[in-house]
């Protein structure tokens, strides 16, 4: 008689592709993002997978380009000098991290940002916002 004691394995299935955050839509360049057609979730990043429910129904997507800024800090990059980076929670309810462009508008929680695009992707503060006194 012969005892088998290893169980079938499964493959794994990658989260994200390897593709940029940014891709080109009708709209311009936005964010991308998958929209799963079985439960609705949306992520950023072109995904194989929901990250809620495992469906591999999804689709890619345009993410908005404004949102509010969550939370942020200052990183202190040797010779670089001073890299303000935080949390974006988009007008969809996706959060990412991004690097935060600051300006003459001082950076706060709460404040309402917009995508900018040079060579990379960041946020700055939204137009109208207004310095505080």
């Amino acid at each position: 008689m012969t005892a088998t004691t290893e169980a079938p394995a499964s493959l794994p299935i990658a989260d994200m592709e390897a593709d940029s955050l940014l891709g080109s839509f009708p709209e311009g360049q936005r964010l991308v993002g998958s929209q799963c057609n079985a439960c609705g979730c949306t992520m950023i990043g072109s995904r194989v997978v929901c990250s809620s429910c495992i469906s591999r129904d999804v689709s890619r997507v345009a993410l908005p380009t404004t949102g509010v800024l969550y939370s942020f800090t200052r990183i202190h990059v040797g010779n670089e000098g001073i890299r303000p980076l935080g949390y974006v929670d988009l007008d969809n309810g996706v959060r990412t991290l991004a690097d935060i462009h600051e300006g003459d508008i001082p950076l706060r929680p709460d404040m309402r940002v917009e995508l900018g695009v040079d060579d990379d992707w960041f946020f700055v503060p939204a137009t109208g916002e207004k310095r505080k006194v």
